[in-house]
């Protein structure tokens, strides 16, 4: 494991990438009739490397901590500033864009679940309810187990 003079570690990069590439093609090929039925539609194997990935994060960027409770504080801290503002501008983008194209409104509770990264519990796996912008169900998950 090569960790580079910005203390990224390569061979997660490399794994970002072929995560990144195969949801990608996962998405693209339920577009593309032929490709249906090939090893693209596997590409959500992707999603799984991104929370392993996430996970050894977590793990190598906390362990020269101590399992205090201010510790914990500021780890959840710094994920919600990194994480939350670009979530809730998006979210609110979509809501407000929905509503004027096409004069549906999203519901308040609805709404509140999503940008809190809780489930809608309407659905089964793996999303349980998809949050008002559909990709949000992977954050929910980031949040649940961090």
């Amino acid at each position: 494991m090569v960790i580079n003079d910005r203390n990224r570690i390569s061979a997660i990069e490399a794994l970002r990438g072929i995560a990144v590439i195969t949801v990608v093609l996962y998405h693209y090929s339920w577009f593309v009739h032929p490709l249906e039925s090939t090893f693209l539609r596997r590409g959500y194997i992707g999603v799984d490397i991104f929370f392993i990935i996430s996970g050894f994060l977590a793990c190598h960027n906390t362990a020269r901590y101590d399992s205090s409770s201010s510790n914990s504080i500021k780890y959840i801290t710094n994920r919600l500033i990194r994480i939350c503002p670009a979530y809730i501008i998006v979210t609110l983008l979509y809501v407000g864009t929905n509503y004027t194209l096409n004069s549906s409104s999203t519901g308040a509770w609805a709404l509140t679940k999503s940008l809190l990264f809780l489930p809608q519990l309407s659905d089964g796996g793996p999303s349980y309810g998809s949050p008002v912008v559909d990709v949000g169900w992977t954050l929910n998950y980031e949040f649940f187990f961090t």
